[in-house]
């Protein structure tokens, strides 16, 4: 937990990481991760999720590690937002994959999101950037757009930000940014069990 008061979108100096993971093969089970900017930094290494509380409030996921978040609960404090405007204060992941080459990314499987605020899915903390949702149960905090290019154009041509059978009112996908992927069966399977980070390999079961 950090209890760094929540800021304002774009302060300076405003992050406060609660815990950041740079080893390889690393596993949560159960665990609440509490903070609201840069709450976790899942910086390198694969990693293992499941049934996780993290909060947030902008870029609350962040980091170019290669992870797989199964039932877990993404929720936004972000400050709440005036009723009829359209003013953004928060995004749930800020991926920094930084080229092709680079296989990293977050993968998010029958997660929820809730909370407060008007937040994006992610955005392009570098050019690269990869993030998928599946099966995921989105409130109507997520903004209709979905995701952000961080304010750079040309990361709209090798950001890879795709959703599969998400559900709720923040997954309708109509409003969103041009370069939103709506992955199919066959593009969405590598990102939806643990052959992602290569869990057959070294992930031992919970008991």
């Amino acid at each position: 937990m950090n209890v760094a008061p929540i800021p304002s979108p774009g302060d300076i100096g405003a992050q406060a990481v609660a815990i950041r993971i740079g080893g390889d093969q690393a596993a949560f089970w159960g665990c609440g991760f509490f903070g609201a900017q840069d709450t976790l930094h899942d910086d390198r290494g694969r990693h293992y999720f499941k049934e996780c509380f993290i909060q947030g409030s902008i870029d609350f996921i962040f980091g170019n590690a290669r992870s797989l978040y199964e039932d877990c609960w993404l929720v936004s404090m972000a400050n709440p937002v005036a009723p009829g405007t359209k003013s953004i204060n928060g995004a749930v992941t800020a991926h920094g994959r930084a080229s092709k080459e680079e296989n990293t990314g977050f993968a998010f499987v029958n997660c929820t999101i809730g909370g407060t605020g008007r937040v994006w899915l992610g955005r392009a903390w570098r050019p690269f950037s990869r993030v998928v949702f599946a099966l995921t149960t989105m409130s109507d905090i997520i903004a209709p757009e979905g995701w952000n290019d961080f304010n750079d154009p040309a990361r709209d041509q090798t950001a890879f930000y795709g959703e599969y059978n998400c559900t709720g009112a923040g997954a309708n996908m109509s409003m969103r940014v041009p370069y939103a992927l709506r992955l199919n069966d066959t593009q969405a399977a590598p990102f939806l069990n643990v052959s992602f980070i290569d869990g057959d390999q070294w992930l031992q079961p919970y008991v």
